[in-house]
């Protein structure tokens, strides 16, 4: 069994996912009211997508467009780039600490897939629970590969944001409620390395925690703290991080900003299938 933490941080991760599925289906309602037949459009537009043709164009909108951020790097190149790190090395966090949980914990039916989904973004709590200390390379890699993406996320996508925001007097934010929830991914980061170099701490400095940079550096802050509060640490940094990536999740559909990037790139990828496919009926 993984540690009470981790349950907690998954439980908190699964109510922000509910609230997004909810909050989602009720704005793709709103959407649908202006057509005529809402499941004629559903069925059109999956028979669209479904196409050798239109697939082709989504990947290569996937990449130009949602990765690669081209149309913003053609206006500015600052936000382009600002995005495309923040988006790229965004979904390779997640993307990584999912794969990675799932073979390390033996993922073998749907039900266990679904479990993991909710814990795998705190994978690095429980991959010394799992897999022991002694860490060969591949998953010592997996670990230099969590640090560093969240590295580039804060330190280069944040502090080009600051720049175009204090520097260069680029406006970002139209609401209050957008810059915090804009925001949030920051704070779940700050949190989540602190559980880590407390995880680091807590299994007595592995050699393979090194590849948290990051958070092997904030361990040795905690190096001088007792067993029991390392456990109090671990305890409530983990379950922190959780609470605040669900209330990320959670608020996306409820934020103009956060909801037009989460289904902006939906959009670019719908409009990216050629005209002669769209127009099959």
């Amino acid at each position: 069994m993984v540690p009470d933490a981790i349950f907690f941080a998954s439980t908190f991760f699964l109510i922000g996912t509910i609230s997004l599925i909810v909050g989602a289906l009720w704005n793709i309602r709103i959407w649908f009211l202006g057509t005529e037949n809402a499941i004629g459009t559903i069925k059109k537009a999956l028979l669209t997508i479904l196409t050798p043709r239109s697939l082709a164009a989504i990947i290569k909108a996937f990449l130009v467009k949602v990765f690669g951020q081209y149309r913003l790097y053609k206006y500015e190149r600052l936000r382009g780039l600002e995005k495309a790190s923040f988006v790229s090395f965004y979904v390779l966090l997640i993307l990584s600490n999912h794969i990675a949980a799932d073979i390390a914990t033996g993922v073998s039916n749907v039900q266990e897939l679904m479990v993991e989904f909710f814990r795998s973004p705190f994978f690095p709590g429980y991959i010394f629970h799992e897999l022991g200390t002694e860490l060969p390379l591949i998953w010592a890699s997996f670990l230099l590969i969590d640090n560093l993406s969240m590295f580039i996320v804060l330190f280069f996508a944040e502090g080009l944001a600051i720049y175009r925001r204090f520097v260069k007097k680029k406006f970002m934010f139209g609401t209050k409620e957008d810059a915090v929830g804009l925001f949030m991914p920051v704070i779940w980061f700050l949190f989540r390395y602190m559980a880590e170099a407390a995880t680091i701490v807590k299994f007595g400095f592995p050699d393979s925690g090194k590849f948290m940079f990051v958070a092997y550096g904030i361990a040795q802050l905690m190096a001088g703290l007792n067993p029991t509060q390392i456990e109090l640490l671990y305890n409530v940094l983990w379950p922190t991080s959780g609470f605040f990536l669900g209330v990320f999740v959670g608020a996306i559909p409820h934020s103009g900003r956060l909801w037009h990037a989460f289904a902006g790139p939906m959009a670019m990828l719908v409009n990216s299938i050629p005209k002669t496919v769209r127009s099959v009926k």
